[in-house]
């Protein structure tokens, strides 16, 4: 043999002892392949079954306006527990309110003749020590103090929680302002911006606060009468529709509040300066 024959020969070897190792390799290297494709195989569907759940989680429309309903609902029937609360409380209020008038004018019901033309006599002194106008309040007041020791039934009258002078003065000068209105009417007098005066007797002053006590209805005594207002439910709407119907809900309100120039104020401070001045009306 020649010497390429040899080297030819080694080669071969070379290869052949060589093939196994390179088996391996190529073996190796498909399994990877293999692992690595089945691995992105594995990632893809579970990055699939993540998207579909997410499909699944998300609300469809329906869901949505569902929700908001069921949402809307809720509001609503909290504001209307939150309504009958408040409304159960001003009505407690109110009650008690009741009770303790009541419960003053049988006390008063209850007191002897001695016991109450006392206390109505002085009950008529303290409310017109919180009066200013003392020639106005010393002439009725006395005679208010005389008619309840001369009458028992009128001293009780007295004694009811809703009486005082505060409200006996209100009421001449209502009447007063009656008594003159009707005057110009009888003269034909035209009203004018300096006023109009008149004289109203002593007698009729005195019998307007003799008739004040006897009247258990007399406006002057209803004063501001509570009421309960139920707030209006606004869930559900934009905030300029809840103002906008807010607003438009308190205007008849402020209508009622206001009153006529010849309405008495109902519930003004007790120390108010009392007098026909203010009416144009000189007692």
């Amino acid at each position: 043999m020649g010497v390429y024959s040899e080297m030819a020969a080694d080669l071969r070897d070379n290869v052949q002892d060589r093939s196994p190792a390179i088996q391996d390799a190529a073996e190796l290297a498909s399994k990877r392949a293999d692992d690595r494709q089945q691995a992105e195989e594995e990632q893809a569907k579970a990055l699939l079954s993540q998207m579909q759940q997410n499909a699944d989680d998300s609300p469809s429309p329906s869901n949505l306006k569902a929700d908001k309903k069921a949402e809307e609902d809720r509001k609503r029937q909290e504001h209307e527990q939150s309504e009958a609360k408040r409304k159960a409380e001003w009505e407690a209020r109110q009650r008690a309110k009741e009770e303790a008038e009541q419960a003053a004018w049988e006390n008063a019901v209850a007191m002897s003749d001695d016991e109450v033309m006392a206390a109505s006599m002085k009950r008529v002194g303290d409310d017109s020590e919180r009066l200013t106008r003392r020639n106005m309040k010393q002439c009725v007041t006395e005679y208010i103090q005389t008619l309840c020791l001369e009458d028992v039934a009128f001293a009780r009258n007295v004694m009811h929680p809703r009486k005082n002078m505060v409200n006996c003065f209100r009421y001449i000068k209502r009447r007063a302002f009656e008594f003159a209105k009707q005057e110009m009417e009888d003269n034909d007098v035209k009203p004018s911006a300096e006023g109009y005066g008149t004289d109203v007797p002593d007698g009729l002053c005195y019998q307007w606060a003799e008739d004040y006590f006897k009247d258990m209805n007399a406006k002057e005594d209803r004063g501001q009468e509570e009421k309960f207002v139920p707030k209006p439910y606004y869930g559900g709407r934009s905030s300029t529709t809840k103002k906008a119907e807010k607003k438009k809900a308190e205007k008849p309100a402020a209508k009622a509040e206001e009153k006529p120039a010849d309405t008495p104020t109902e519930a003004a401070p007790l120390d108010e300066q009392i007098s026909f001045d203010s009416l144009g009306v000189s007692a």
